[in-house]
């Protein structure tokens, strides 16, 4: 004969299924725009597509990604932080 599941089993198993449906809700909340943003500095160049809240967060770090991957050091990533992008192209998921 089966074993009834005890009440403290129901509620972490209900528990455990709410967490992950709210993990899964605020990370696909989270990402209602994609840029993809290209950036030359010096002869360098580098395009990155990424995903935020907003579209200025998305453009801004796409920038910043990308500046890092085509700078060396602090100095070199300040001035292409200050360069404006090569392309930009947003998109409201």
């Amino acid at each position: 004969m089966a074993r009834p599941i005890s009440k403290v089993t129901v509620v972490g198993i209900l528990a455990a299924v709410l967490l992950l449906a709210l993990i899964l809700y605020e990370t696909f909340a989270l990402e209602q725009y994609e840029c993809e943003v290209c950036m030359e500095f010096e002869g360098r160049s580098k395009c990155l597509t990424v995903k935020a809240e907003t579209e200025q967060q998305a453009m801004q770090t796409a920038k910043d990604n990308a500046c890092s991957f085509i700078t060396n050091g602090r100095a070199e990533g300040f001035r292409c932080a200050q360069t404006p992008p090569a392309s930009v192209q947003c998109k409201r998921l």
